[in-house]
């Protein structure tokens, strides 16, 4: 039975090629009864297997001439971007990628000598560093000498400075080459301390006056002179401390220069 490639079977032809299809060839009736039954199951079996072949082409021609629907075509899509992402996965692997984290300084915790500020609750006088409040070295007499090299040495800022040794370079134009190495080289109980309170010192004033006739008299190359410094100190606690130095100077041209000191 003929039909259309375009349009598909109608319900009766489809009825009417079944029918053909379903009905078992006619057997000769001739031999003897063994040869009768096994050609009728040979008959048999060719005309289940001829059906089974038919059918399965002419259900396949119906679903070539339907159009796809929508769910079926959805179907379709989401089978090939599974394929595609599993290869995707199969090729370059099932690895992470590496967490980039880009840490920008806080302007809580900038550098002081920098423009920025530090936040500390125990110290607070460490928003500023103490090199920008230097004052000018003045080496024209020893007490002027004593003066900046006392200001300049006691005004501290751990979280600053970091290390004893910035402190002795920020004094060094007031002292001698050998006295800032002598200083730099050992440990400074008074540094110590102030790291232990977790404190900050500034220089609020300091005098200098004669010291001491025992320690030597004055030259024109060597003099000593005392030099009573008192600090304010801000940390875990908040206390005023005065400290008082013996200091020798000695003169290098038209320049007084501290030598050595005595209560450090």
């Amino acid at each position: 039975m003929a039909s259309d490639d375009k349009n598909p079977r109608s319900p009766a032809e489809f009825r009417e090629l079944l029918r053909e299809v379903y009905e078992p060839p006619e057997v000769e009736e001739e031999g003897k009864r063994r040869q009768r039954r096994r050609a009728r199951r040979q008959a048999r079996r060719d005309a289940k297997q001829n059906r089974k072949t038919t059918v399965k082409q002419v259900l396949e021609e119906e679903r070539a001439k339907e159009p796809m629907h929508p769910a079926g075509a959805a179907v379709i899509i989401v089978l090939v971007l599974a394929v595609g992402f599993g290869a995707t996965k199969w090729i370059l692997g099932d690895e992470k990628p590496q967490d980039t984290v880009s840490v920008a300084p806080s302007s809580t915790a900038a550098d002081p000598a920098a423009g920025g500020s530090t936040t500390a609750t125990s110290t607070p006088s460490a928003s500023a560093s103490p090199s920008a409040s230097l004052p000018p070295v003045d080496l024209s007499s020893p007490e002027k000498t004593a003066e900046g090299w006392a200001r300049v040495y006691m005004t501290r800022s751990p979280p600053v400075d970091k290390e004893h040794e910035t402190v002795v370079e920020r004094a060094e134009p007031w002292m001698t080459e050998a006295l800032a190495r002598n200083l730099a080289g050992n440990e400074d109980r008074l540094w110590n301390n102030l790291i232990s309170n977790g404190g900050v010192s500034t220089v609020t004033t300091v005098d200098v006056s004669k010291a001491d006739e025992e320690l030597g008299i004055d030259t024109p190359l060597r003099v000593w002179r005392e030099a009573t410094v008192k600090t304010a100190i801000e940390g875990y606690k908040k206390y005023d401390k005065t400290y008082v130095f013996q200091v020798e100077m000695t003169r290098d041209g038209d320049q007084w220069r501290v030598s050595r000191v005595m209560g450090v």
